[in-house]
């Protein structure tokens, strides 16, 4: 009885397919009790993401098996088999046992070593467990994936340093700010990429947040989604004053803030660091505050240099990684041969 994996992910389809064939978390059950009833699956588990779609399979036999879940998929999300081409893999053991274990130390997400992935797979085998559709062997699969992906992470740096602008940010002000919940964040327009920067940073539990933007219902609604405040666009200077931390994504073609507006702030904030974030292309602070005492002052390219040099680190951790992933695959493999042959 094989353990089989069918699936795939962003590596093999658009996102338009993806969405096609995610499972909604109201219907796993019913998948997996299909799964079970109709192809004859004595155990499986559903993940399903964002980034992947797979089906996990311990099957009675292998003869039409694959052709049979991808005809599941296909039918249970009413979309033509041949939509789906090429686009599927599919993987038995011990090919399947590793891709889990890769999928479980994020060697197989978009952003290599993400932590989400880990909690999508506990997710998956506990919806499983619920549904009655895992047993024994996939309850030490499940079990011996989430304890490599665990693993992994605690004795590599896979899934360290900031790989995205937004999260650059947030590395760089606690770097500055040991106490981020008593801060306060500016954000000056409302930008997308601002906005995400500013999810980063409420994520870590900031405190207080204002937004200014030249059209105060843009800046309202912005507001309400973190709790905030919207300052008139008259008022900024006043706002700088208030903030600790300033992030400035807007389409201007001007500089927003120059040396000679911020210098007088900074001496009205004594003892009190200043941390900007200019995001916008053409740059809106002017570059020289930067050189003020007490105020740091960084740019998108700052920001990209630093996720860059983090996820080239996090490439290079993939060696170590999957040294440990293949010992605790061999480890797996000799356990529960016994398991697996019956």
């Amino acid at each position: 009885m094989p353990i089989a994996v069918l699936g795939l992910n962003h590596k093999t389809a658009p996102v338009e397919l993806r969405e096609r064939l995610a499972f909604q978390k109201e219907r796993v059950p019913e998948a997996l009790a299909r799964l079970r009833r109709e192809l004859h699956i004595p155990e499986c588990v559903i993940l399903s993401t964002c980034n992947r779609v797979e089906l996990y399979a311990f099957l009675p036999e292998l003869n039409g098996h694959h052709h049979r879940l991808k005809e599941f998929l296909a039918r249970f999300h009413q979309v033509e088999p041949q939509a789906l081409g090429d686009r599927l893999y599919w993987h038995l053991e011990p090919s399947s046992i590793r891709h889990l274990f890769r999928v479980a130390c994020g060697l197989e997400s978009m952003v290599v070593g993400e932590s989400e992935i880990l909690g999508q797979v506990r997710e998956a085998y506990q919806k499983g467990v619920s549904c009655g559709s895992v047993g024994e062997v996939f309850h030490r699969l499940f079990q011996t994936a989430l304890k490599t992906g665990k693993a992994v992470r605690s004795k590599t740096r896979i899934g360290q340093g900031a790989v995205s602008v937004s999260s650059a940010a947030v590395e760089l002000a606690r770097r500055i700010f040991q106490d981020l919940p008593t801060k306060t964040v500016l954000t000056l327009g409302a930008g997308a990429m601002g906005e995400a920067t500013l999810q980063s940073l409420k994520d870590q539990g900031l405190g207080r947040v204002l937004v200014v933007n030249r059209s105060p219902e843009a800046a309202r609604q912005l507001a309400a989604v973190f709790g905030g405040e919207a300052v008139a666009w008259e008022d900024l200077e006043a706002a700088v004053v208030r903030a600790d931390i300033v992030i400035c994504s807007t389409a201007s073609d001007r500089y927003l803030l120059t040396r000679r507006q911020v210098q007088p702030l900074v001496s009205n904030r004594p003892q009190r660091p200043l941390f900007l974030i200019d995001i916008s292309v053409p740059r809106n602070l002017d570059p020289a505050i930067g050189d003020l005492e007490n105020v740091h002052l960084y740019d998108i390219d700052d920001l990209e240099e630093i996720a860059l040099a983090n996820r080239r680190m996090r490439l290079n951790e993939t060696g170590a990684c999957t040294r440990i992933l293949e010992e605790e695959l061999e480890r797996f493999l000799i356990r529960f041969s016994g398991s697996l042959a019956s």
